[in-house]
């Protein structure tokens, strides 16, 4: 399943007390819907984001999120989060629609996974915290067990959205949240438990109480090396999983690969794993020549330990051949195998003024470096 996301940044933010649109105040080092458009990007199931903020931040929308490739559209929100919804629902392409809140930075992607989950059995869905206080309506006590406090993410079938819009707007009613639009058009709704870090941003005193919000991030860099000296046989060069020629190739037991071995160290350094040979060569006694099996094994180490990719850098030396012309085709292949964005993919090359066996021509050296981030 596909879906659209939808993210909520037009708030004035009054509450707040900061002097500026919600939105954009510093959380935790950047601006807060940086936040909730990061983890939308890095869902696989989020095919394209809608970001609606207030007119007058428009162009520092575009600059701040520059480098997230999703975004289909940054549009000018509205006076309520219900207009605001109208304006991005504009855009949606896909036939799901999630919708996130700006103010909620600390989602997560289980919650996500969750709610897409949740829309097998019903029409639209939302994460939501039980009441743990007791809860009154005026001078009579409710019932907390049936009460639940609202959060976002939320989800719902497109259709189910559009007639509850039109309901509201009809009846004049100002829905607080997409569940509340989706119920007015008769939709079967189902919660699940929001996670206890995931809590909207609404008072100065949320921001000040930063243990409150804060959810730990857990970042780990990993070094990779290798080197291969030209083989005197006729093999050919690979390089990042790209062929470029039929011959001039690397020796090595494998297909030699020398960037796809150092870019497998570094995610295993990352891992606190061992070096390429550790498994490698036994896949190879087997007759898996292929290094692309090796960085294969261990990303499914990396998924498994959940992270994820972030950046990588990689450092070529070698005087031959001339690698820049080919950099975009090796780049669009590393982006394949490692389900990352091209933007987050540094290649450079150098001779090294023919210092060492690598700048004389007689191999290639490479260095990856890579950073990791917790799903």
């Amino acid at each position: 399943m596909k879906i659209s996301a939808i993210l909520l940044a037009a708030g004035s933010g009054e509450r707040l007390k900061k002097g500026a649109p919600k939105a954009f105040v510093e959380v935790q080092g950047q601006a807060m819907f940086l936040h909730s458009l990061d983890l939308l990007e890095r869902h696989p199931q989020v095919s394209e984001i809608i970001l609606v903020v207030p007119k007058p931040k428009i162009n520092v929308a575009k600059r701040l999120s520059a480098a997230f490739k999703k975004i289909k559209k940054i549009t000018a929100g509205g006076s309520t989060r219900q207009k605001s919804l109208a304006a991005g629902l504009e855009f949606c392409r896909e036939k799901v629609v999630l919708s996130q809140n700006a103010a909620n930075p600390f989602a997560t992607i289980k919650e996500i996974s969750g709610l897409i989950q949740a829309l097998k059995g019903s029409d639209a869905a939302a994460v939501a915290h039980r009441a743990d206080s007791t809860v009154r309506e005026n001078l009579k006590t409710l019932d907390r067990r049936k009460i639940w406090l609202m959060e976002t993410p939320q989800i719902s079938k497109k259709d189910f959205l559009i007639r509850g819009l039109q309901i509201a707007n009809r009846q004049k009613i100002e829905a607080t949240d997409e569940l509340q639009l989706a119920e007015l058009a008769g939709a079967k709704i189902k919660i699940i438990s929001a996670d206890k870090k995931n809590r909207k941003i609404t008072h100065p005193i949320d921001l000040k109480n930063g243990s409150m919000f804060h959810v730990p991030c857990s970042m780990r860099v990993g070094l990779g090396h290798d080197s291969h000296r030209f083989s005197k046989s006729k093999r050919p060069l690979i390089l990042g999983g790209f062929k470029i020629s039929a011959d001039g190739g690397l020796e090595g037991n494998s297909d030699g690969d020398v960037l796809l071995h150092a870019l497998t160290n570094a995610l295993s350094s990352a891992l606190g794993g061992g070096s390429l040979s550790t498994f490698a060569d036994a896949m190879c006694r087997r007759g898996m020549r292929d290094s692309k099996k090796y960085l294969e094994l261990t990303l499914k180490k990396m998924r498994a330990a959940k992270f994820t990719v972030k950046n990588l850098a990689v450092s070529i030396e070698g005087r031959k051949p001339k690698l820049e012309k080919h950099f975009p085709k090796i780049k669009k292949q590393l982006t394949k195998l490692l389900k990352l964005d091209s933007s987050r993919i540094g290649l450079t090359a150098t001779t090294g003024e023919g210092l060492t066996a690598f700048g004389r021509g007689e191999g290639l050296q490479v260095f990856a470096i890579v950073l990791l981030r917790n799903l």
